[in-house]
């Protein structure tokens, strides 16, 4: 369902999204390297983590702002619906 309030908070996610993605080495450096995503990714991930998490913070303001967010999780969750809930209807 689309209201104004909804807009306002998608506009407000895609625009911190953005920030992520333009000032990751600028939030790398205030949080310091992840040691345990260099490791297991090598390095330099922790800047493409963050550019991920930015671009995902990004979609989901899209979805939440045209109203399409409860949709598509529920179309993306919907079959882990009969493991966590076995007598839920599908």
């Amino acid at each position: 369902m689309f209201t104004f309030g909804h807009l306002v908070t998608g506009i407000l996610l895609i625009v911190a999204g953005v920030l992520i993605v333009k000032y990751t080495f600028q939030l790398a450096n205030m949080t310091g390297r992840q040691e345990w995503i260099e490791s297991k990714l090598g390095s330099g991930s922790t800047y493409f983590i963050y550019k991920l998490l930015g671009i995902a913070v990004v979609v989901v303001g899209f979805l939440y702002a045209t109203g399409l967010a409860a949709p598509f999780f529920s179309w993306l969750l919907g079959p882990l619906r009969s493991v966590f809930a076995p007598g839920a209807p599908q």
